[in-house]
């Protein structure tokens, strides 16, 4: 009888480290979300590809994911790597994603970052990126108009807006998918804020201190409180929500 017990015992244990918990974070950033967007024609979700602990899924609005020219639902073109989905700013079109816990970042420990293509508004502009801001507590990703053919990154965290201090080219043809395609990111760690441009610093900041603690879905693509200017076009690629893991924290 010793063997199959053996068996048994060993089974045991390999169910328990399959049901057991998360493997541990060793990178410097902890992944929570990324969305490549990749979706084609058709498409009526938008895949996450991390389970943390569950796939944020998010759902295209008003429809299904269209092709060029069609707006009624965010437009499939080609990408910084693979597909993109193209936000006609309307306002209108954008994808949701269900609040879940851990899309409630804490202020201090945030990592935001996406592949940006705006097309040319000038300054006056928004571009929206993602946004689970409820006019007083939350962050938000956007662009702003930097004048003729440039744009910035901007973030709203609780009752402050930041900015970044470099810009970048905003020449996007959603027809033919031409353009310049730029890396932004922001990452927060304590109350020390760093936005990024291509991967080098481009601005600091003071963060203010808390949480995010509101039940509002996350959108991509449109803003739930949109700020003063006017919403203008933005094609985005592989977005990507973390938090600081807290062995790299400079905290």
């Amino acid at each position: 009888m010793k063997q199959p017990l053996l068996l048994l015992a060993l089974a045991a244990g390999l169910l328990a480290g399959c049901s057991g918990p998360q493997m541990a974070c060793t990178t410097p950033i902890c992944p929570v979300a990324h969305w490549p967007l990749n979706e084609a024609p058709g498409a009526t979700s938008v895949q996450d590809l991390v389970a943390n602990p569950l796939f944020n899924t998010g759902t295209p609005k008003p429809g299904p994911v269209a092709a060029w020219p069609n707006f009624t639902g965010p437009t499939s073109v080609t990408g910084q790597s693979g597909g993109a989905l193209y936000f006609p700013g309307n306002g209108a079109t954008y994808v949701e994603v269900p609040s879940t816990p851990d899309l409630n970042l804490s202020y201090g420990s945030l990592y935001l970052e996406a592949s940006v293509a705006p097309v040319q508004c000038g300054a006056g502009a928004y571009y929206p990126i993602l946004d689970k801001w409820n006019s007083a507590n939350g962050y938000t990703l956007y662009l702003e108009g930097a004048g003729t053919g440039q744009a910035r990154v901007a973030l709203r965290l609780g009752g402050g807006t930041f900015t970044s201090s470099q810009t970048f080219p905003a020449n996007f043809n959603p027809s033919n998918s031409s353009g310049t395609w730029t890396q932004v990111a922001v990452k927060v760690d304590g109350t020390s804020g760093v936005f990024f441009v291509n991967g080098n610093p481009a601005g600091t900041f003071t963060a203010p201190t808390g949480s995010t603690n509101n039940p509002l879905p996350l959108w991509i693509g449109a803003l739930h409180t949109p700020p003063s200017g006017f919403h203008c076009e933005i094609a985005l690629d592989e977005l990507r929500v973390g938090k600081v893991n807290p062995i790299y924290s400079g905290q």
